[in-house]
């Protein structure tokens, strides 16, 4: 299943990156929403999609897809928690009555409490990209023919 390694590599760290980015996106408060949605359920048809315009990803049937879209999922998640809780913990610190007051008094609860509700978290976005990127992939196969497909070639030839 996972035979190739620099696939998997190529795909954490492109995962790592939308995560990091999506999180500093995040303190934004007019984007909040619309980036934390991307990263809880449409990062693998983004990193499906990205990759496919840049011929880095093959032929994936929908159970390939789901495996890597949870992949995905979490590993973005993960990035994603690396960037924003750092900063939200620092503007809730600075203004009391701000929106990320919240990630600051969970931060304070201690660091256990809040590696546990970020893993939690990201075992919920890995899920939600799972199914996506199930859905992502059987929407390309439907539309690519498989491998197989496209080598054979029927030729008819009617003699009349």
């Amino acid at each position: 299943m996972f035979e190739n390694k620099i696939f998997l590599k190529q795909l954490s760290v492109l995962s790592a990156i939308l995560g990091l980015i999506l999180g500093v996106i995040t303190i934004i408060p007019f984007i909040c929403n619309f980036s934390f949605f991307v990263i809880m359920i449409l990062a693998a048809p983004v990193m499906f999609v990205y990759m496919k315009k840049l011929n880095m990803l093959g032929y994936l049937d929908p159970k390939q897809g789901a495996i890597y879209g949870a992949i995905v999922g979490f590993i973005s998640f993960i990035g994603f928690s690396v960037s924003f809780v750092p900063l939200a913990t620092i503007i809730g610190l600075l203004y009391k009555g701000s929106f990320y007051l919240g990630v600051s008094l969970l931060f304070r609860s201690g660091i256990f409490v809040t590696i546990m509700m970020v893993l939690f978290v990201a075992i919920l976005s890995a899920l939600m990209n799972a199914f996506s990127g199930l859905v992502t992939m059987y929407v390309y196969s439907q539309i690519e023919p498989k491998p197989e497909e496209a080598e054979v070639q029927t030729d008819i030839n009617i003699d009349g």
